[in-house]
């Protein structure tokens, strides 16, 4: 009998059964995290928007606006796979977080697969549970982004790479180069898909491009470029055409959410790359771990820091993989860009790298300790880590159950601040009321958009009261939201409504009675002439009867956590 091929298929099994086991933890982990109700945050909704183009144009597009402009910021893999679930049947918020969430149980997986070709079993294990564990991981599971999905595949094109021909030291026979070949090109599709999927994937690619080189695999290398060059050139073409490359030009602002400011100049790159890596080491990184309010945050940051430093020089030492060079590309990446977008969002490729150099690190300081004492030590360390992340991830799920009990109730708004269920009521109204090519100017125009089917725009960043009506009216506006998510329309358009008041009416108004509320208010360019003494009460004359249907479409379509866009395209059989 042939010993080494039954020890191949023992491990085999080995492995197969502790990635079962993984799945499955990893599974119950963001079950008991998981919540219904959306995220406040547009990019959701953004994404949800370009799905529903895909399927209702088959175009890349902003429907949202009332130009329908085509869309040139966000690379379309995530799109196209929200697309396929809404095929699939998902209609609502909480289906559709579905996909981020199996994303980070794949993430999951690919992690443990690449760290135990790299390092074995048990390295393999401990950093896909800290991953699994780690709060970022688990908080932006719960929404609809593209970055758990991007982790994927990342992930597992490094798994890829890393078992393909030019990583391997058994490919002397020609069944293992076929082999190796095989997993090669398939992890060059996956890096193709992860740039796709999100533009800061380009160290991704940039790694692989260098990897090869190192390797020799020059017909590889050409044969990468190609497929990877073609496609992004086009990419990158369609959005020069279109209207530039959105992350290209907000990349060189000094904040990209307030354009006054200006753009930033070579002593700034380097001002903002030293206030950067200082967030990202002592905060961003380390509460990426273990979530925020921690007092030990900064020893921890530092510490972690340098200990991953030290693992990542002995990897490169020893025999460099794409990940090498993928690490402190994306980092540097990061570090680059504007402070406004730093955040643990942008860190989470890093944690799996992270804990697999850590882990690294502490095998090679403690090599020459016996073995039992290697095991305390590395288990301390585990725990050192894992304990914090599990409380912040027990608190997490103690209020996700909650919203989940609300939602099964019958209660599911309540899961939300009043400021965002007034927000949503005035949409619903507003998809039901509004008439046909209306549009709103409001403080979140693809999440309105979403909640109500009509087109929407942006509050204009102006304090002049001339000029703001002006840029209103030039977006074909005749409706303006005044909410209080936050500041901005307090900001911008309350002042205005004060300055001009004669120019508008009232559409609806829901809150507390008594206290300020979510109000759509109606631009009539004052041609009502609003009475002295009801201008001095504060109170709006109501619209002209033009400003609202005759027949109101069939409400009620956003029950639990629906998103009225969607269900109404599957009721008009579209």
């Amino acid at each position: 009998m042939d010993t080494r091929k039954v020890e191949g298929r023992s491990m085999n099994r080995r492995t197969v059964l502790v990635l079962a086991g993984l799945l499955l933890v990893q599974s119950v982990i963001l079950a008991l995290a998981y919540t219904p109700a959306p995220h406040s945050g547009g990019d959701n909704a953004g994404y949800i928007s370009l799905a529903h183009s895909l399927l209702d144009r088959g175009a890349y597009l902003e429907l949202w606006d009332p130009g329908e402009a085509p869309h040139t910021k966000y690379p379309p893999v995530f799109p196209i796979v929200l697309a396929m679930a809404i095929l699939l049947g998902a209609k609502s918020w909480a289906a559709l977080k579905l996909v981020p969430a199996f994303s980070t149980v794949l993430a999951v997986a690919f992690t443990f697969l690449w760290a135990r070709e790299r390092r074995g079993m048990a390295l393999g294990v401990v950093v896909a549970l800290l991953l699994g564990l780690s709060d970022t991981a688990v908080y932006y599971s719960r929404w609809v982004l593209s970055d758990p999905t991007f982790l994927a595949l990342t992930m597992a094109a490094l798994w890829a790479l890393q078992i393909s021909r030019g990583s391997r030291e058994d490919s002397r026979t020609a069944e293992s180069r076929g082999e190796g070949d095989r997993w090669l090109w398939v992890g060059m599709a996956l890096v193709i898909l992860a740039y796709f999927t999100r533009s800061a994937g380009l160290p991704l690619a940039a790694a692989t491009l260098l990897w090869l080189g190192l390797q020799r695999r020059w017909k590889a290398l050409a044969g990468f470029a190609l497929a990877f060059g073609v496609p992004a050139a086009l990419w990158w073409l369609r959005g020069r055409v279109l209207g530039g490359s959105a992350y290209v030009s907000e990349f060189w602002m000094v904040n990209p959410y307030q354009p006054e400011l200006g753009t930033v100049g070579p002593w700034g790159l380097v001002v903002r790359v030293k206030e950067n890596l200082v967030a990202y080491v002592t905060f961003f990184l380390p509460s990426g771990v273990v979530g925020q309010g921690r007092s030990f945050l900064l020893p921890l940051g530092v510490g972690l820091g340098l200990v991953t430093l030290l693992g990542w020089v002995r990897a490169l030492r020893e025999r460099a993989s794409a990940a090498e060079f993928f690490f402190p590309l994306y980092f540097g990446l990061i570090l680059l860009w504007p402070p406004a977008w730093s955040g643990d969002r942008f860190a989470l490729p890093l944690l799996p790298l992270m804990f697999f150099y850590a882990g690294t690190a502490v095998l090679w300081l403690t090599d020459s300790l016996p073995v039992r004492v290697r095991q305390g030590a590395a288990a301390l360390l585990v725990l050192a880590l894992a304990f914090p992340a599990a409380r912040q991830w027990q608190r997490t799920s103690a209020g996700a159950e909650l919203c989940r009990e609300l939602t099964r109730l019958g209660f599911p708004r309540e899961c939300l601040s009043e400021a965002r269920r007034e927000y949503f009521a005035v949409a619903e109204w507003s998809g039901e009321n509004l008439p046909d090519g209306a549009v709103v100017t409001t403080r979140k125009p693809r999440i309105f958009f979403l909640m109500s089917g009509v087109k929407a725009v942006s509050i204009p960043l102006v304090t002049d009261p001339d000029e703001f009506l002006a840029r209103v009216r030039e977006g074909g506006s005749r409706f303006i939201l005044l909410d209080i998510l936050d500041t901005i329309s307090e900001f911008y358009v309350f002042p205005v409504l004060l300055d001009r008041f004669p120019d508008f009416c009232g559409m609806v108004e829901v809150g507390v009675p008594g206290e300020a509320g979510t109000q759509l208010l109606g631009l009539v360019e004052g041609v009502q002439g609003v009475d002295p003494d009801q201008e001095d009460s504060g109170y709006l004359p109501g619209c002209p009867e033009d400003m609202v249907r005759t027949d109101p479409l069939e409400g009620g379509l956003a029950k639990g956590w629906g998103i009225p866009l969607l269900l109404r395209e599957r009721k008009a059989g579209r």
